[in-house]
């Protein structure tokens, strides 16, 4: 008899659970108009002084996510006030040319964007870039004429090859290790250390965050690239990038677009090193709310896997009303309530290294969008440009 009762009150519990998570999922509209005013009433709770909101996609090839994403970034512009936005986009070039032609075309020149940087344009949100990855048209034309200029308005002695050396790296960042070669590159890493320890250049932070972060491009691009050390030395500049945005500009509120990868709160094994979301909450306690969607109908993906999925009690997709419509989980209610959800792992569709991991506890609120599509361009022979996610 105990042991029925014992049996009976675990069925009931786990039941009583499940019922709590229902209620912490949430229907949306079609794309068209995302959110609910009951779902903007959980972020109008949610958001409550948090200076930067996180908006993740599971690809940078999945349009649909960015579709759904536009539309948070209507709710935040109109509704909460947020004028600024940074990408996942060159750190440098956009901190002078604040122009969407600087992001990677999967955004500036997608389908899906357009209607998002018309709306960006018509509410003066100014667009900014936290990547380390120097890899825009302004830096490109820009990085070297400008270090020069500071050098010299500083009247900062470096060796007389550092600037050639620069120019020769910004035009070539992808072979670099090919068109430099090991010992000037380690070099230029040296002289950027160097200029890291000048005085005057200590005095300018915000050279110093940008010699910073060209140091970590470098390294990328040369000494790490290979043995895949490169994904940490990037979280890591980004975290420290954004947060140089953020405390340089305390009277502004962020929007962060970015991959889902990169936006996690905390850090995970499998991505070789600590998130740039994970680093960022550590540099930031208690600033920010992390967003991540992901698309669940894709040209890619079979119905009988979604099914099977869905039929999978340790897939995320087993929580969900229905997978043929869009849903926003309240993933920070649920483990508030339940806080031993924090540490339960699912299978997930939201493109971390590893899909199988702790999501209520990595972001905020988890949004599923039904109807996936991939990134369309207006001239099919459009050929984006590629960024590690």
């Amino acid at each position: 008899m105990k042991k029925t009762t014992v049996i009976l009150f675990i069925v009931f519990g786990l039941n009583s659970i499940l019922a709590q998570i229902e209620k912490s999922i949430h229907e949306l509209n079609s794309l068209e108009n995302l959110l609910t005013k009951e779902v903007k009433e959980i972020l109008d709770t949610n958001l409550t002084n948090k200076k930067v909101v996180f908006l993740g996609e599971s690809g940078h090839h999945v349009g649909s996510d960015f579709l759904a994403k536009t539309e948070f970034v209507k709710y935040l512009v109109l509704e909460k006030a947020y004028k600024d936005i940074a990408f996942e986009a060159d750190f440098f070039g956009l901190y002078f040319d604040h122009n969407k032609m600087n992001l990677y075309s999967f955004w500036s020149q997608s389908v899906q964007c357009k209607n998002l940087f018309e709306f960006l344009n018509e509410h003066n949100v100014t667009i900014w870039g936290f990547d380390n990855q120097m890899g825009s048209g302004y830096t490109w034309n820009n990085f070297t004429i400008k270090l020069t200029e500071f050098l010299k308005e500083n009247a900062i002695n470096i060796n007389e090859n550092f600037i050639d050396l620069t120019e020769n790296y910004i035009k070539n960042r992808r072979k670099a290790n090919k068109v430099l070669g090991k010992s000037k590159l380690g070099k230029l890493v040296s002289d950027v250390d160097e200029l890291l320890e000048n005085d005057k250049v200590k005095k300018d932070k915000l050279w110093t965050q940008f010699l910073i972060s060209y140091k970590s491009d470098i390294l990328i691009n040369s000494t790490h690239k290979s043995s895949k050390k490169g994904i940490p030395i990037r979280d890591s500049q980004m975290a420290s990038n954004l947060d140089f945005l953020i405390k340089t500009m305390p009277e502004k509120k962020f929007i962060v677009w970015l991959a889902n990868a990169h936006m996690a709160k905390y850090k995970y094994d499998f991505m070789r090193g600590e998130t740039m979301g994970g680093q960022f909450v550590e540099l930031n306690p208690d600033i920010s709310y992390h967003i991540a969607i992901s698309s669940i109908n894709m040209p890619y993906r079979k119905h009988k896997w979604i099914e099977k999925s869905r039929n999978d009690k340790k897939n995320l997709l087993h929580f969900l009303p229905s997978t043929e419509k869009n849903y926003f989980v309240d993933s920070k209610k649920i483990i508030n309530e339940n806080p031993e959800y924090s540490e339960m792992k699912y299978e997930g569709m939201f493109n971390l290294a590893n899909n199988k991991t702790n999501w209520f506890r990595h972001f905020d609120s988890l949004v599923f969008i039904s109807k996936g599509e991939r990134v369309k361009y207006p001239k099919q022979d459009t050929v984006a440009n590629t960024a590690i996610n």
